[in-house]
């Protein structure tokens, strides 16, 4: 026997005593390999969380540029939900074909601008003329 044996003799009865036992190879392997999958794990997600917030963030640049070749305020980015280009582009498609958006036409080779059709009442005059609903109804 040599002095490392007896030393791990020494060890195995001293941990016994103490209550603490030693680990088999298998257990450690266990114990590493567990340790690896929870961290792989946790980084895949990282990576995973990453990846969605640079994609968000290209997207928001995807829906100014498409916003700004069709003449709309690149403000409206930020109100659009879209996960995918074509939810984009759909969604720019409906807002630009709004009833009371009216593009510019101007001839020139810029992009067209749109801008919101003023919607404005007559204004009102008091008439010095009878009421024809009252008339037409005999409430006079």
């Amino acid at each position: 026997m040599n002095i490392t044996g007896m030393n791990q003799g020494n060890t195995e009865d001293q941990d016994e005593k103490n209550g603490t036992g030693l680990f088999t190879q298998e257990q450690v392997n266990a114990i590493v390999s567990k340790r690896l999958k929870e961290q792989k794990a946790t980084l895949a997600a990282e990576l995973d969380q990453r990846e969605k917030d640079i994609n968000k963030r290209e997207m928001a640049i995807r829906a100014a540029e498409l916003l700004s070749e069709k003449g709309l305020d690149k403000s409206l980015a930020s109100v659009l939900k879209y996960d995918t280009e074509d939810e984009l582009k759909t969604a720019i498609d409906a807002i630009s074909n709004i009833q009371g958006m009216k593009a510019d036409q101007d001839g020139s080779g810029r992009p067209e601008r749109r801008h919101i059709i003023e919607n404005r009442l007559p204004e009102f005059r008091e008439s010095i003329e009878p009421d024809q609903f009252k008339k037409a109804f005999g409430l006079d």
